[in-house]
């Protein structure tokens, strides 16, 4: 391996950092600040079958893309630059693979009590055409406007890296 990259590579890695790290942050944002407070309009068993949509096409695509972006970084870090930049593209790299521990650590138990109450009550509500008790209803509405705004810490890990990586890039 050479000392130094050359710079199309350089740049290609970090062209590839920024926008997938930026792109994840956006989708992130997103999904809290504009779906979610669409779905807390939907009838309970709905809002539920939403969420369970949109959070499974968001785990199938936000953390390979952070994924991507965070190897960018660290390469970068390691490898492309040294000195204050370097830093920068390592901080850059750890915030956004961030979201995984974040996920796991903060978000989890809700996710678990959302998927639950998506099988309970979604599919029983269509099948049946029964009401939703309506403790059950506010207590899905307090979960999954709670989801929204754990997914905004997401959101914050996302914008954070990103915004070093742009730093050390300029």
């Amino acid at each position: 391996m050479s000392d130094s990259p050359s710079p199309t590579t350089l740049r290609l890695l970090q062209s590839t950092a920024l926008l997938l790290s930026s792109l994840s942050a956006g989708t992130v944002l997103t999904i809290s600040t504009f779906v979610v407070p669409r779905l807390l309009e939907s009838p309970t068993p709905i809002m539920l079958t939403q969420w369970t949509r949109t959070y499974a096409r968001g785990a199938a695509t936000v953390p390979a893309a952070a994924a991507t972006s965070a190897a960018a970084y660290l390469w970068l870090g390691l490898c492309g630059s040294g000195g204050k930049g370097g830093r920068l593209y390592l901080a850059a790299s750890a915030l956004t693979v961030g979201i995984v521990p974040y996920t796991v650590g903060i978000m989890l138990g809700t996710n678990g009590k959302l998927k639950a109450l998506e099988e309970r009550v979604g599919v029983k509500a269509v099948r049946e055409k029964g009401e939703v008790a309506l403790e059950e209803e506010q207590g899905a509405k307090r979960l999954v406007d709670w989801w929204g705004v754990l997914n905004l810490g997401r959101a914050g890990l996302l914008i954070a890296g990103t915004v070093c990586g742009l730093v050390a890039t300029l």
